[in-house]
Parts: structure tokens; sequence; C-alpha cells
């Protein structure tokens, strides 16, 4: 059995639409499946991102035992904590009501999301590219040049490299990733790059471990007394805790002892120098909601 998540508008339920964004929906539907069949639905409250941030929701399903969402849009960010707490993520389609989304997720018919979600809107430079554009949300014309720069949504393929050529990722067989540009998205180094390019460029960008997800921290490795988590846990697993700031952060398990184990706050990429190998393939104007809460939609 698998609980499927899917965002929606009031009053939840299988009739209920979908909403557009997952972290700002009224509330989740919550869709029991197994074998292709639907099984009980609850409703879920969305808490929103006061407390924690854009992991706020991520958590909130990863305590009610989410193994899936089914999505219309999201950030990088929360994409990426989906996948550190190992809930799988999908694209809607086009399924327009949360029963619609079940069907397709149960008949393995929805794509799973690359590591940003689809290509937003249609005003901007999307035609003749390889992913979906949402056709909800109206976007203004761009005046003048069609570039990067604050305040415009892009997207981009990337291969993602260490210095020494070992390939860590890549977004080729799969969705376009996405950013807001100059609302600190992207790792620094990258996104100064990447302002002032055109649909279509082309660039190969090295990044210092200064300048992408920080230098090594050792003070941020720390040991916990075994008794104190879960007890499957396991070395590669994730811990996730509060930080001082109120907000989520992941703890990487390295080690499992008898009496202790020992967890790393530290980013899977700190202390790497890498290389990103970008092509632009969107650039769209961002509208209000998408300035207000710092990310695309």
């Amino acid at each position: 059995m698998t609980i499927v998540a899917v965002p929606s508008e009031a009053p939840g339920g299988l009739d209920a639409r979908i909403s557009a964004h997952f972290g700002h929906c009224a509330m989740f539907t919550l869709v029991q499946v197994q074998d292709g069949r639907v099984g009980d639905v609850t409703v879920l409250p969305n808490e929103g991102h006061e407390h924690g941030g854009c992991m706020a929701p991520v958590m909130l399903l990863k305590q009610h035992e989410v193994e899936a969402l089914v999505a219309g849009g999201m950030g990088m960010r929360p994409l990426a904590g989906f996948q550190q707490v190992g809930i799988k993520v999908y694209h809607t389609g086009n399924a327009g009501t949360v029963g619609e989304a079940i069907e397709l997720m149960a008949a393995n018919r929805c794509q799973e999301f690359g590591e940003a979600q689809t290509c937003a809107g249609g005003g901007g430079e999307c035609g003749g590219h390889d992913h979906e554009p949402r056709r909800d949300i109206e976007r203004p014309p761009i005046d003048g040049t069609v570039d990067v720069r604050s305040d415009r949504v892009v997207s981009f393929h990337f291969t993602l490299r260490e210095k020494d050529g070992e390939v860590i990722e890549s977004s080729h067989n799969g969705r376009p990733a996405r950013y807001l540009h100059g609302h600190d998205n992207l790792v620094p180094g990258l996104e100064r790059a990447l302002t002032g390019l055109e649909v279509g460029a082309h660039t190969v960008v090295e990044v210092s471990a200064a300048e992408g997800y920080g230098e090594r921290n050792e003070d941020k490795v720390i040991d916990v007394p075994r008794d104190q988590l879960p007890p499957d846990i396991e070395v590669g697993g994730l811990v996730h805790a509060q930080d001082p700031s109120g907000g989520m952060m992941a703890l990487t398990v390295t080690e499992v002892g008898d009496a202790l184990v020992r967890l790393d706050a530290n980013h899977p990429l700190a202390g790497m120098d890498l290389v990103f190998d970008i092509t632009i393939v969107c650039i769209e104007a961002a509208v209000p909601e998408e300035l207000e809460h710092g990310h695309p939609h």
C-alpha cells in the first residue's frame, strides 16, 4: 500500500480541484493506493511555511507516512527536500481533480519530476523545447532583450560533474531545472555566471566549493546516542532536526555503532569544486506571487 498526497483546494477529497502550487494549497488529500486500487481517503490541512520554510510541508507529509506526491509545480528547494526524505514527486499531467490525478498515479501514468518542476506559463521563450508549460499562469511579455536577469524565471538543462570529470547528476533524461533569478535559488557562483545569457546559450561553469555548497565544516558532524534514533536507521539515511532559526535541516547518517550514530549536517556536495554544463531553454517574466514567495510556481 502506498499513501499518495495531492495538494488540493478546499474542501479536499477526490472531487477537489488540484492546487496549482503544493506549498500554498489549502490542504492535502491523502489517498491509499494498493495494486492500482483506491482505498481510504483523508484530508490534511496545510500548515503553510510559517515554521520551517519550504521544508514545513515536506516534513508534514513525511510525518503522515506519505510516500508519493502528485503536484503541478514547486521550486527546486522543496523538491530536493522531498527527495531527501524519500517521498517521490510526480507531475499531475492533465489531471484537474484529485481523483483524476490518483487514477493516473494508480495506472503508472504520472511522470516523475526531475530536479525541478516543469517550465511554467504561456509567455516568454518556451516554445519548441522538451517540457510541458503550465497553462494556468498568465505571464506578461518581456520587453526588450529576453535574457537572464533578476525577477525572471529561468529553465535550463544541466550536467553536474565533479572537477575531476565524474558525473553527479543530469537533467537531460527528464525535465529542465527551473529557478527564479536573483532570489538565491541557485548557488552563488552558478547564478552569477548565468546572468545575461539568452535562450539557447550554452556555457560550462566551474564553481569552487566556497561559491557552491560551502566548505566542509567538521563541527557539523555529531555523534548521537543510538537509542535516540529510529531502530531502522542505516548508513546513508537521513535524519531531520530543527536548526537554531526554527527551520528544518537534514543530517546524513555516516556511521552506525552499537551505542552511537554519527550524523553529518554538511550538504552532500560541501567541500567539492564542481563543473556545471548548462543550456538555457526558457526565460519568462515572474508573476507577483512568485516574487513574493521567492521561487517559481
